[in-house]
């Protein structure tokens, strides 16, 4: 009987696979990384018109909008709206370690992973294009979204 031999190269390989697909899951948890990538008071892009304008819709008709401090996605989605815009829309901190934290809100609306958005009663999650925003929610402004 000869022994087995163990195939190096592929337990390196599963091992990198289940690395990067740790690594790639991100915002989906609830927890935050050991570095913070931003700040809780980390600035957006500047107003654009069109921006502010869905913005004031979505506060309006009381959409929210769930996310972390230091989640990237979430930041991304800020600086799509620009600083001006970002002022308007009814941002929800989840993580007690930001900036006027409301965790409790987070975990009634079993917000699972950042950014959400809860949108006349039904939840989306993940960076949302301005453009599916303004369709979701009903938005009949400006549309020449810059971001």
């Amino acid at each position: 009987m000869q022994p087995q031999r163990i195939n190096l190269r592929s337990i390196i390989i599963r091992s990198t696979t289940i690395a990067l697909l740790a690594l790639v899951a991100g915002c989906d948890l609830l927890e935050p990384p050991v570095a913070s990538q931003t700040t809780p008071n980390q600035a957006a892009a500047p107003p654009i018109s069109a921006e502010v304008g869905l913005a004031k819709h979505l506060k309006k008709i009381g959409a929210k909008f769930y996310g972390a401090y230091w989640c990237p996605h979430c930041t991304d989605q800020k600086q799509m709206f620009g600083e001006e815009a970002v002022k308007q829309i009814n941002y929800i901190e989840c993580d007690a370690g930001g900036k006027n934290p409301r965790p409790d809100l987070c975990k009634k609306a079993e917000i699972e992973g950042y950014p959400t958005w809860e949108i006349q009663g039904k939840q989306y999650t993940g960076v949302l294009a301005l453009q599916k925003l303004a369709d979701i929610s009903g938005y009949e402004g400006d549309r020449n979204f810059k971001n």
